[in-house]
């Protein structure tokens, strides 16, 4: 009865609020970090997943290192995977009973309980990505009533049902959610920005409207689909900053087939490009190696740190390409520069010899940094370029630090 009045404020405050023109949550200052069910379990969830999920994220150190939502996606209403999702009379859509007997709002208080967040999922069309129906255009405002109900802190709201503009419907839900008072976080699925339903565009109300938007079509645990999102990110950077990011969709790290290199890799190039940290394997039964690689402190500093440009590709020649990322400089020596350099060999067989010349960075090639290799743990100098042999669908990811040209250290 509590749920239901609480929701019924909210309608009431939806209808005489003056509503902002610009989302205003002040979340995602740094890229989000967390967990989906989609991409290893896709429609088949239920309680216990979520539960058990929320215990392995405490006892494997992912919370430790900055993992904090435990996000929703498809298959949780009633009526899933049958054409009809059942809504009430008042139209508030209902959860699947049977998998999650509990309920939303208990599970919302054992994951905040646990110091982490509740992120949730819909469509902002007539039906959902899997065809069941209605979805949330036309019951946007107890979608977002209910949703706040059920105290969550974030939203992914996909297309796959959307007619109207993305404009139109990314605004109207920016504006229901920034009425709830409850700063949950906005992640666009699709609804225009730089993917709308296959086709590639950019508007500059994205990162007024919303905190992270997809560039891509949907991931998988594949090295070529890896890849196609991976494309989306070129000439990127200067998109996204504080508050607003490029999503090429989330991790597959520990899916599949994807041998060690590749989940490096993969993880390496959302690091560099200031992705979103959403794990999508999972994380009760993974492998030591998965785990190494998800909770790599010094690769996360690089996703999680900012200045001017969120990382983009820098070079490319054939199958090997080095992209980048400016860094804060901690040394207090003037004009030293730091950077987060990933140098990529994308060749299917052969090792490549890759070559970082210093001024690709605009910096001097007697410029001098101290090199620490983010996966070998090794720390060196060096001066002018860096040059590596790197395998095939691998990376070496480095941090460059206290960055001067010789003789200008003092």
């Amino acid at each position: 009865i509590k749920m239901a009045l609480e929701m019924w404020k909210l309608l009431l405050v939806f209808s005489l609020f003056n509503l902002s023109v610009q989302l205003d949550n002040g979340l995602a200052r740094s890229p989000p970090m967390g967990w989906s069910s989609w991409n290893h379990f896709h429609r088949e969830i239920n309680e216990t997943l979520f539960y058990e999920t929320v215990d392995a994220m405490l006892s494997s150190g992912m919370a430790m290192v900055g993992y904090r939502y435990i996000n929703f996606d498809g298959g949780w209403w009633e009526g899933h995977d049958t054409g009809h999702a059942i809504r009430n009379s008042s139209g508030f859509l209902q959860y699947d009973k049977m998998r999650f007997p509990k309920g939303m709002k208990m599970l919302a208080d054992y994951i905040h309980a646990k110091g982490l967040r509740f992120g949730h999922y819909t469509d902002g069309g007539k039906h959902f990505c899997n065809g069941d129906a209605p979805a949330s255009e036309g019951y946007e405002k107890q979608d977002v009533a209910q949703f706040a109900s059920w105290d969550i802190d974030m939203v992914k709201v996909d297309a796959c049902g959307t007619m109207e503009d993305p404009n139109v419907i990314v605004t109207r839900w920016q504006e229901l959610l920034n009425a709830t008072r409850r700063p949950i976080l906005f992640s666009n699925c699709h609804n225009g920005c730089m993917m709308q339903k296959g086709r590639s565009s950019w508007e500059p109300w994205c990162g007024d409207l919303t905190n992270m938007w997809r560039t891509s079509s949907d991931i998988g645990a594949s090295w070529s689909r890896i890849m196609n999102n991976l494309n989306t990110l070129v000439g990127a950077g200067l998109k996204a900053k504080p508050g607003q990011w490029n999503d090429p969709d989330f991790l597959e790290v520990g899916n599949g087939e994807l041998t060690e290199s590749e989940n490096r890799a993969h993880f390496s190039l959302w690091c560099i490009t200031s992705a979103p940290l959403i794990a999508g394997n999972d994380i009760r039964n993974m492998s030591k190696s998965v785990l190494d690689i998800l909770t790599n402190r010094d690769a996360i500093a690089v996703n999680q740190a900012h200045t001017t440009s969120a990382g983009d590709r820098i070079f490319q020649n054939g199958s090997t390409e080095i992209w980048a990322k400016p860094l804060p400089e901690v040394s207090a020596i003037a004009g030293a520069k730091s950077f987060g350099v990933v140098l990529f060999n994308r060749d299917d067989h052969d090792k490549a010899e890759i070559t970082l010349h210093f001024m690709t960075l605009n910096m001097t090639d007697t410029t001098q940094c101290s090199v620490r290799d983010l996966w070998m743990k090794k720390n060196s100098d060096a001066k002018g370029s860096i040059t590596m042999t790197v395998d095939p669908h691998d990376v070496a990811f480095l941090r460059l630090s206290v960055c001067v040209k010789l003789g200008d250290e003092y």
